[in-house]
């Protein structure tokens, strides 16, 4: 008896993935003409059938195709953040008639590929989020169109959505410095992820370009002060002890860094902004609650999400498109934690 063809079969024969064959059975944006054409024979060739099914989300009409979100569950678990561009990758999935499939992941571990993408009804995928090297050559040996949100690799060639954070970091530190300070520091862990890296090389660009010397005993930037707020607010406080002298302002790594700041301090009796002044990024709602309210830098978030989406309509229809890293801008949210002192 003659062994069953299968969508499995045929990739095989042509040396693709199973996904790109189903694609192409269905006419779904994703696949080039070339490829669609010798997926078409090949299935020819073997007597395969595909058959349809009655489901309207499986529908042959692009406007029901579905895209998946791909993020790890340490992004997941993140407040106030992620959730909003979550938000703007859906409602523009929905105006352009795309389904959203969340899938979550440990990104510790070794990546395996959702049920979604398995049985072939997914036409591409984001990413939101930090993200391991090997996780995203992995997702990249899916063969579908990708675009990653908010994480970047130099050497990794894909369609990027970021913050432009370089320029977010001059803005914020430039601020300080027009409010009279001239003792800044940073702080936040800059290797734990690129927008915290190039946030750094913005406060350091606002130094040179008003010719203030950089203090390097003002800042921490080896670890995160909202990670140690886990084991609670003393083990921040005995990082401050070590700073010989507190500068009069801080620009942080993001709000969060920026809310565990105000917790230590006040536990040690210093005023925000009146003896210390305090400066976040991300204008995450908690930015707002806090007392004073944290200045900031606002970030598009869903706009972020929107504009991923619609770069990735643009390789799932097949566009001729190059690679881009595109930046969002920034803007300064003044509010009650920097202090004026001319």
């Amino acid at each position: 008896m003659a062994k069953k063809v299968t969508m499995e079969f045929i990739a095989n024969q042509l040396g693709i993935t199973k996904n790109t064959v189903s694609l192409a059975l269905r006419n779904m944006p994703g696949v080039s003409e070339k490829t669609r054409n010798e997926i078409l024979r090949t299935a020819e060739k073997y007597g395969y059938k595909y058959k349809k099914s009655n489901t309207k989300n499986n529908t042959s009409d692009p406007k029901t195709e579905s895209i998946c979100l791909m993020l790890s569950n340490d992004t997941k678990n993140s407040v106030g953040f992620f959730s909003f561009i979550q938000y703007g990758i859906e409602s523009e999935g929905n105006r352009n008639g795309l389904n959203t499939i969340l899938y979550c992941f440990d990104d510790s571990k070794e990546f395996q590929p959702p049920v979604c993408i398995r049985d072939g009804i997914v036409s591409g995928i984001i990413t939101l989020g930090r993200i391991s090297r090997k996780t995203v050559n992995s997702i990249i040996g899916l063969n579908l169109p990708l675009v990653i949100i908010d994480d970047f690799f130099e050497d990794i060639r894909a369609s990027y959505i970021l913050t432009d954070n370089l320029s977010g970091g001059f803005i914020a530190t430039e601020y300080l410095i027009k409010s009279g300070h001239k003792d800044i520091g940073f702080f936040g862990d800059i290797f734990a992820s690129p927008s915290f890296f190039d946030r750094y090389m913005g406060y350091l660009k606002a130094h040179v370009r008003y010719n203030i010397p950089v203090n390097n005993s003002f800042s921490i930037i080896d670890k995160n002060m909202s990670t140690l707020l886990h084991d609670g607010v003393d083990k921040i406080v005995d990082e401050l002890k070590k700073i010989p002298k507190l500068p009069t302002a801080i620009f942080c790594c993001n709000d969060l860094e920026a809310i565990s700041l105000y917790k230590a301090f006040s536990v040690m009796g210093i005023s925000v902004p009146d003896d210390i002044s305090i400066i976040g990024f991300d204008d995450i709602e908690s930015s707002k609650s806090v007392s004073p309210e944290l200045t900031t830098m606002h970030i598009y978030k869903e706009a972020m999400g929107e504009r991923a989406v619609k770069k990735l309509i643009e390789r799932m229809n097949g566009q001729e498109c190059i690679d881009e890293k595109i930046l969002l801008p920034v803007a300064l949210i003044e509010r009650q934690s920097v202090k004026q002192i001319r």
